[in-house]
């Protein structure tokens, strides 16, 4: 139902930014409304170190959280350092979980799109046929993976990054020392 509703939000800004003068602002919402798009399971990655410090945190699944969510240590059984960033900063900082303490998510946590929202969206406003089936095939293009705050501080920004999320993996991920599952 979600997916729909995002699905059609799409296809009325796309149709807009094929008609309309100024379009910094509706591109700008189509960036996010993209953002929003429920991606498939089979699309989502995580990095082997940042599933290991989850499976030591936490009972849950890791890909139930996101970004401001706040994770309860319920799998932690002593008190544990760990590494962060806090936002954009490129410096490491530690903090010290406790065992049933909590943190946010995003606190150590970065989920990377794989295929950038730029590249996405470029597909999308090059559609011919601005259809739900064509809008689907494109958003279902996208990829995300979990690392480490400091996993993501190693790799650059998504400039130069392909549609193939497999050349994406080989070529910034694993070239960074990032093993993904």
């Amino acid at each position: 139902m979600r997916n729909s509703a995002i699905i059609n939000s799409i296809q009325v800004l796309l149709n807009a930014l094929k008609t309309l003068n100024d379009k910094s602002g509706l591109r700008y919402l189509l960036g996010q409304t993209i953002r929003q798009y429920g991606i498939p399971q089979e699309n989502h990655h995580v990095s082997v170190a940042a599933i290991n410090l989850w499976n030591e945190l936490s009972q849950k699944p890791i890909c139930d959280y996101h970004y401001q969510d706040r994770v309860n240590c319920d799998n932690l059984k002593n008190e544990k350092m760990v590494n962060t960033c806090k936002g954009s900063s490129r410096q490491i900082t530690q903090i010290t979980l406790k065992p049933n303490g909590h943190f946010v998510f995003r606190d150590l946590f970065h989920e990377d799109h794989v295929i950038p929202v730029s590249l996405i969206m470029e597909k999308l406003l090059n559609l011919s046929d601005i259809n739900e089936v064509s809008i689907k095939n494109c958003l279902n293009k996208m990829h995300i993976c979990v690392l480490l705050k400091e996993e993501d501080r190693k790799i650059g920004r998504t400039r130069g990054r392909s549609l193939d999320y497999g050349q994406v993996i080989r070529d910034v991920y694993n070239k960074a020392g990032i093993q993904v599952k």
